[in-house]
């Protein structure tokens, strides 16, 4: 079959309709196509020659390469990208061109989705677009890359749409705009061509404030998209921030009638877009007109000199930004500000600017507790947490000091009076609490540490009051932070049946276990050892839908271990029973009578008055008998391994941790996603993890040991050897000498550890199962999130896996 069907192999990456745009004849006339490498040409004589000038050459012979977009299977060629997906984009961008160099505000409005799907859809599909998703991920065949490919192709519409949109002219120029090889060209004044953020096949980040997209769309107009709030301020933002509610997938109100279209550019404005233009080419570049190749013969402008020419006037500002208010006649209403932000900022949230640095022995200014000279001292501004938002640690503290007022316990009330008198309106008081700290719009990435050195780990397993001593706080002593998702669900995200701000009897016995968690770890919380932080897909509807589709797939082919099947039936026997001892006397009497029908009713009252006393000890239970029946849909428990696999690998890389677990589910999803070279995994540094598994630790499950122990700085040692491996892990090659030190830092480390005059009743043996793949652990559908959910620079993997197991109590 793939024989007998013709085939387009030769696949335009930009496309002949867009480079006719760019023609005085549409029909007759050839472009001017200049190629960066010569070209050798042979000679009458037979000698070859090297030229490197530009070539009259028809559309259908410029701007493309031989499968591009082509698969195979096996002599099958399949060319569906090319005709269908290209095909069906072409068709619609087309129009779209066409409508938005005219001025019908009709065709606007039906064309302007498609106009921006086309520009996506070019960005990524250039040569040096398909390199650029390929560097993100750790290998990539045809298919994949072409699967990847259409997975994020609109993934700049949201944030192109909501710019300073602006056509400019040059009908008044004699030079007309070129195009070139990667026609969607980023600009921003703090990257120069030669800075690592524009080496090939880099560009600067749309999300940055001061990235400028310039797009011509024919000879004569260049569509050019500025951030709002660059625009209104060039001079004071900080052109390598991100942009306000930097979200790529999200729905967004936008006024479809409204572009710049009243500059008509002087030739020398013209040139200077053409400079750009060519500077950040690959290797080919047209225009009608031979001369036009050639801007820097005309004019040399600096970097910043362009950006002067690409702002859009001033006093046309004022056709963007603003809050737009939408009533509907369901009486339902809509809110969105200038960034498409639906709840206003909450200006609490943010810190003051401050006038100095703080002193090397001051509390660091990204709020983590530490002292500065320990935490952002030495660190870049891309390894630096935000200093202008209240960080992670100071929410949880603001959250915890609020509970404690809620519930009368700042006041002298006890855990007792706690259980006896929690209320619905309690419950509501603390998620309007917390909801009030975590608004949706919150870029979380922002507040997360970077990747920094430090030695750091993820937690992914089940995050439950009952097993975070032995699970998490035990690894208080050996690890410089640890990273915990917060059981406490986050308002917004709910719908109203299932708020808990409007149904909140339905959260007491849930709400009781979050907080006595919290108030567990708030010790460990303030001395910046653990950090408790929210669901990050709370904030990303986007990436919500992803974990979603990615869990179902995944759980298809992963069922639970039998040892986690185990805990998770314990878990829930346990919640259960305690539901159980929370209804009315009459009604617990009847489940009694009903499961052991042989009781006599002495039996039954001794029965009683035992479940009464167990729910007096248990710190867990509400002391209230109405609590069950007093909600009409029961009492919500939430009981998840968080994060979840996906998202576990999507933090670690985002924040340069390492993955740490006692579950043995996702010990499997991890050693399934471990780095494979031509299919096969290499353990480079196995001489060094069968030692480290082969040394028991001694570790505690009492999280106020743990933090005594971690403060007195007795386990510095194992601490300071955890550290450096995992920093050779990240840094350097494996050799016998450096396994060697590392071994000798890991034994000295293990010879400080716990003595039996340490060891306690809360005390345990466990081990250190280490994976150091080479190339780490990595799945292309998280490199796709990180991709394209703007988390900058991420890890390319997560170079190292612990998987702690209990050996011995």
């Amino acid at each position: 079959m793939g024989s007998t069907v013709s085939k387009t192999r030769d696949n335009h990456y930009v496309p002949e309709w867009y480079q006719r745009g760019f023609l005085f004849n549409q029909k007759v006339d050839r472009l001017h196509y200049l190629d960066f490498e010569p070209y050798r040409i042979t000679l009458p004589n037979g000698a070859t020659k090297e030229i490197c000038t530009p070539r009259p050459l028809p559309p259908s012979k410029c701007f493309f390469q031989t499968d591009l977009y082509t698969t195979f299977f096996g002599s099958y060629v399949n060319d569906d990208v090319e005709r269908f997906l290209f095909g069906n984009i072409d068709t619609r961008g087309a129009r779209a061109v066409r409508a938005f160099i005219g001025n019908d505000y009709s065709e606007w409005h039906h064309c302007f989705l498609d106009f921006f799907y086309y520009i996506d859809a070019q960005k990524i599909r250039t040569p040096k677009g398909l390199r650029w998703i390929r560097e993100h991920y750790p290998q990539l065949n045809q298919l994949n890359l072409m699967i990847e490919m259409q997975a994020i192709r609109t993934m700049h519409c949201t944030l192109w749409s909501e710019a300073v949109r602006e056509i400019v002219s040059a009908k008044n120029s004699q030079t007309k705009f070129i195009l070139t090889d990667h026609p969607v060209t980023l600009y921003n004044p703090a990257y120069s061509p030669d800075s690592p953020e524009c080496c090939y096949p880099n560009d600067p980040s749309i999300a940055l404030k001061g990235t400028q997209t310039v797009f011509p769309l024919d000879k004569d107009h260049c569509l050019v998209l500025t951030n709002y709030e660059y625009s209104k301020a060039p001079g004071t933002e900080n052109p390598t921030e991100k942009r306000t509610y930097a979200r790529n997938f999200r729905d967004s109100l936008i006024r479809t009638n409204v572009f710049i279209k009243s500059r008509e550019l002087a030739e020398h404005e013209v040139v200077h877009i053409n400079y750009l233009l060519k500077s950040r080419a690959c290797r080919f570049i047209g225009a009608a007109k031979q001369e036009w190749l050639y801007p820097e013969r005309s004019v040399k402008p600096t970097w910043t000199d362009i950006g002067k020419v690409l702002l859009p006037p001033e006093e046309e500002l004022w056709h963007f930004g603003g809050e737009i208010y939408v009533g509907y006649e369901n009486g339902r209403t809509h809110y969105q500000d200038a960034f498409g932000r639906t709840q206003p900022e909450n200006k609490y949230l943010k810190k003051p600017k401050a006038a100095v640095e703080p002193g090397r022995n001051d509390p660091c200014g990204c709020g983590s507790g530490l002292k500065y000279k320990k935490c952002c001292l030495n660190k870049t501004s891309f390894q630096r947490p935000s200093w202008e938002e209240l960080s992670i640690r100071e929410r949880n503290i603001i959250l915890a000091n609020g509970i404690r007022q809620i519930l009368g316990l700042a006041n002298g009330k006890t855990w007792e009076d706690v259980r006896r008198e929690l209320s619905s309106d309690q419950v509501k008081e603390i998620h309007q609490l917390y909801g009030s700290l975590w608004p949706l719009e919150t870029d979380l990435f922002r507040l997360l540490p970077k990747p920094d050195g430090r030695l750091r780990a993820l937690y992914s397993g089940i995050v439950d009051v009952r097993t975070i001593g032995s699970s998490v706080t035990s690894l208080v002593p050996y690890i410089d932070e640890i990273l915990v998702e917060t059981p406490f669900i986050n308002p917004w995200m709910m719908r109203k049946e299932y708020s808990p701000i409007d149904t909140p009897e339905q959260f007491k016995a849930q709400t009781l276990k979050n907080v006595l968690l919290l108030q567990s770890l708030m010790p460990s919380i303030n001395a910046g050892y653990i950090n408790l932080f929210p669901d990050p897909c709370a904030f990303d509807r986007y990436l919500l839908q992803q974990m979603f589709t990615m869990a179902e797939e995944r759980q298809r082919h992963n069922p639970l271990s039998t040892k986690d099947e185990e805990l998770t039936k314990t878990l829930f026997k346990d919640d259960f029973e305690r539901n159980m001892w929370m209804l009315p006397k009459h009604a617990q009497k009847q489940q009694i009578k009903r499961a052991l029908p042989h009781l006599t009713d002495e039996e039954i009252e001794n029965t009683l008055e035992h479940i009464t006393r167990k729910r007096q000890a248990d710190p867990l239970a509400l002391l209230q008998d109405d609590a069950i029946c007093g909600s009409e849909r029961g009492q919500v428990i939430v009981s998840n391994m968080s994060p979840n696999f996906e998202m576990s690998l999507f933090i670690a890389q985002a924040t340069g941790a390492l993955l740490i677990t006692d579950n043995r589910t996702r010990w499997e999803e991890i050693t399934r996603a471990q780095n494979r070279t031509n299919g096969v995994i290499n353990y480079p540094w196995n001489d060094l993890t069968s030692f480290m598994k082969g040394k028991e630790q001694v570790l505690s499950a009492d999280e106020r040991e743990n933090f005594a122990l971690r403060k007195s700085g007795k386990l510095q040692g194992l601490r300071s050897a955890m550290r450096h491996i995992y920093n050779a892990v990240t840094t350097t090659a494996p050799n016998a000498g450096t396994v060697d030190s590392l071994k000798q830092r890991f034994e000295m480390g293990c010879s400080g550890n716990f003595t039996k005059t340490d060891e306690t009743e809360n005390s345990f043996k466990a081990s250190f199962e280490c994976l150091i793949p080479e190339g780490g652990i990595v799945h292309n559908n998280v490199q796709r999130l990180l991709l394209s959910s703007e988390v900058q620079h991420h890890t390319n993997s997560v170079p190292m896996a612990i998987l702690v197991t209990q050996t011995a109590l």
